[in-house]
């Protein structure tokens, strides 16, 4: 008896065993890779509302209209009209909303062309050489002013020197390059107008170091007719430059009625090719190229005509013949120079 009673108990232990075994085979511990990132109901977030994004008017309409910009820190009222009519005429062309802005300084300008809120603008040589130089405005269109769409640099000699003219008169051109006809400047000190001048300072610095020709630092007189005047009584300096093509200094008014000989005393040693180009019209990159051509084609046929010229000039502030196609490319000339003359684009802003 006491046997049976020993192998039941043995029975019940064996049969407890498997059944512990049996639990922890189907629910195992949990590890840390288990992801607990569900363990929290989606409904304690709230549900995130859909964002807004207003759509900008189209340019040209009322709430963003086309604008068109010139630096004149001082307009006329007769200059403010005809600007603002101009762009009035462009707008009915386009069928678009078109203003004219005038800013009192290239700065200001500059950041609104920044911030996109100028589309094209009226812009002088070095102040499209700052704004070419950010990517802010491509060159359209030129001015062509008394006949030319650019304008450039004469040397002057005194006949009583021993310089060799390089300049045929006859045909108003160079006969060699700036590197051969300046050569003969070398050691010798000119007389230049002042140092915030392009054509009367520093392009002509930059041809003599594009060439590696050494000078005596300049004498500045401050205009171009005290350069020619200081340059015909001799003993101040040796050669002077001007500004040449679209007209002569030495024809001036100021200075042929005193010097009636000066074109003979005072010759062209050499001429540069029209590197400085005149009043131009740029654009934003945010302008699409159909665009371009639209308001392109528009300007150029209204300068055809004798109104058209009467406008511009006025509106610009500045004599205007015609209206021509300008690359940026036809800056690299001046570029390359203003590089060799080591002046800052920013100390020639006029202001």
């Amino acid at each position: 008896m006491p046997d049976l009673r020993k192998s039941f108990l043995v029975m019940v232990l064996v049969g407890l065993v498997a059944v512990t075994a049996c639990g922890v085979g189907a629910n195992p511990v949990p590890t840390l890779s288990h992801d607990f990132t569900t363990s929290t109901p989606a409904a304690n977030y709230p549900t995130a509302m859909p964002t807004f994004t207003p759509t900008p008017a189209a340019l040209g309409s009322l709430e963003n209209p086309l604008v068109i910009a010139i630096v004149e820190p001082s307009p006329s009222v007769e200059q403010q009209a005809a600007f603002s009519e101009l762009a009035s005429l462009l707008g009915g062309h386009l069928q678009m909303t078109v203003v004219g802005r005038f800013y009192s300084s290239y700065q200001e300008l500059e950041l609104a062309f920044q911030r996109q809120q100028v589309h094209f603008a009226w812009l002088q040589a070095v102040e499209y050489l700052l704004a070419s130089q950010k990517g802010l405005a491509t060159a359209l269109l030129v001015t062509n002013h008394l006949g030319v769409t650019g304008y450039g640099v004469q040397f002057l000699g005194h006949s009583d020197s021993d310089f060799t003219p390089y300049f045929d008169v006859g045909s108003h051109s160079s006969t060699a390059e700036a590197r051969v006809a300046l050569a003969q400047l070398s050691g010798l000190r000119g007389c230049l107008t002042e140092d915030n001048s392009l054509a009367g300072f520093w392009v002509p610095l930059g041809y003599l170091n594009l060439h590696n020709i050494p000078t005596l630092d300049p004498v500045q007189t401050y205009s171009y007719s005290a350069s020619v005047r200081a340059l015909y009584i001799k003993g101040v300096c040796s050669f002077a430059a001007t500004y040449a093509i679209s007209a002569d200094p030495r024809t001036s008014s100021e200075v042929i009625t005193e010097l009636p000989d000066v074109i003979e005393k005072l010759p062209i040693i050499w001429l540069s090719p029209p590197v400085i180009p005149n009043l131009n019209l740029s654009f934003s990159p945010q302008v699409d190229l159909t665009l371009q051509s639209r308001v392109s084609d528009f300007l150029r046929d209204y300068a055809r005509s004798d109104a058209g010229k009467a406008q511009l000039s006025l509106a610009l502030n500045y004599e205007v013949a015609a209206l021509e196609p300008l690359p940026d490319l036809a800056y690299n000339p001046l570029r390359e120079l203003l590089e060799a003359s080591g002046v800052r684009l920013a100390d020639l802003l006029t202001d």
